[in-house]
């Protein structure tokens, strides 16, 4: 029977062979790049069988969610940690060792210094190590926060801890970036060493690890002609594939033109760009505006590898083409020979025929944001009133009032408001917001 096909199966095992053979592993990805379900999937109950094959004994696999930590601090992290082992082992180690953890937990929680919420989660580990026939394995997932705000005697506890339980202890980590890299390079780690030989990257998604996760996702209105698109246009990458899915099963039924045009400007696939690069440094965002803005320049094969390793790169360009029409964007301030009115809700700003406008009052920025919402769809008066005013309003806003407000949003995106080839009046019906202008 053929294996069934999931997302990073391949890195979930390397990982998992490595944490058997004793490693510490460390999975480094930009955001929605599929780090979660990773760290999951170590922890689930084929990983368990999948480690004892490799390891020739069980281990207890422990998945650790960093943001369910109170707070940023050590203290917080102890806490966390001992909680989510003993939600794990509960049920499956002796009775005395069970109420032991849990004096330990309490003893952290309520400690009043960092020195004996350190000492106590040292106690526990150590006994959990020493009286456990098990190895133990713990995950931390979401761990970017928690670890560049660790002092350093924390670190140096996981280290000692690692130091003398040998292969009985293994960590594994999920962070945005390699370790190294989020402490500074100048900084010396004696944790991060721990992971220097067996630090990953996430990989983008093959075609078919790409329709397995579309089958996760049961998206039952996504068409099966557009499921190949939406792989094409997210490029492999997990949360684009999610944004790009969705918007593909929004896409009005006469929409005549490529389904990517449409994609591009929707407010998922934008916030998942966004997302992507506010999490960018400077000098990757140069190297990838180059890549779009002049592709046959190249770039030094060193910045390549390293955009490459961030999966930002498929054949030496951008992963996504959706990705790489925002870039554009982003790099010419939006194309001076695009048309169409373009609503960028992360600053505000709106564009028409690549030209920002002047700033919109409170109430035009809501009309438009609406119709925006709704290109190509017709909106009538209720609907407006609801969205701009407030359903309060429905019976003291008359027609004349949106007529007005219509009026006013026509004369700061039209070139030509008396003429209107974007907003639209369909009389006794609504209005409309084109994508297109109107004479096209």
């Amino acid at each position: 029977m053929a294996k069934k096909v999931t997302p990073f199966s391949s890195l979930t095992e390397i990982a998992l062979t490595e944490l058997a053979a004793g490693h510490c592993v460390s999975i480094a990805g930009l955001s929605n790049s599929g780090k979660s379900n990773l760290m999951r999937s170590l922890a689930d109950q084929s990983a368990k069988k999948f480690y004892r094959s490799k390891a020739g004994q069980s281990g207890f696999l422990i998945y650790i969610d960093c943001n369910r930590a109170v707070a940023i601090s050590g203290q917080a992290f102890y806490e966390v940690v001992l909680r989510s082992t003993l939600e794990r082992l509960a049920e499956e180690i002796p009775t005395a060792l069970l109420t032991n953890l849990r004096v330990y937990h309490q003893t952290i929680t309520e400690a009043d210094s960092s020195f004996t919420a350190s000492l106590s989660f040292n106690l526990a580990l150590s006994e959990l190590c020493k009286e456990l026939d098990q190895n133990l394995c713990l995950l931390f997932d979401e761990f970017d926060e928690i670890y560049t705000a660790l002092e350093n005697r924390a670190l140096l506890n996981l280290r000692a801890l690692r130091d003398r339980f040998r292969d009985r202890l293994v960590y594994a980590t999920a962070t945005r970036r390699s370790l190294p890299e989020l402490r500074g390079d100048a900084f010396e780690d004696e944790f991060a060493e721990l992971f220097s030989r067996f630090t990953y990257n996430m990989p983008l998604l093959s075609s078919a690890e790409s329709h397995a996760l579309l089958e996760v996702l049961n998206l039952r209105d996504l068409k099966k002609e557009f499921k190949e698109k939406a792989f094409e246009l997210a490029g492999g990458h997990p949360g684009m594939l999610v944004a790009v899915s969705q918007a593909l099963v929004h896409l009005p039924k006469d929409w005549e033109g490529d389904s990517a045009d449409y994609v591009r400007l929707e407010a998922q696939p934008r916030a998942e760009c966004m997302k992507l690069w506010h999490q960018l440094n400077g000098e990757e965002r140069a190297g990838l505006s180059s890549l779009v803005l002049e592709p046959k320049a190249g770039l030094p094969q060193h910045q390549m590898r390293h955009l490459d390793s961030l999966g930002m790169l498929v054949a030496n360009r951008p992963f996504s083409p959706i990705f790489a029409d925002f870039i554009a964007r982003k790099s010419r301030g939006h194309d001076v020979e695009e048309r169409g009115v373009f609503l960028d809700t992360d600053s505000g700003d709106v564009w028409v025929d690549g030209v920002r406008i002047p700033v919109l009052t409170d109430l035009e920025y809501r009309l438009l944001d609406l119709l925006y919402k709704r290109r190509d769809k017709l909106t009538d008066k209720f609907q407006i009133v609801t969205a701009v005013w407030g359903e309060d309003y429905l019976g003291s806003v008359d027609d004349a009032r949106v007529e007005k407000l219509i009026s006013r949003l026509r004369g700061k995106i039209e070139p030509n408001p008396t003429d209107p080839i974007y907003l639209i009046t369909r009389r006794g019906r609504g209005y409309k917001l084109l994508t297109a202008p109107r004479s096209a």
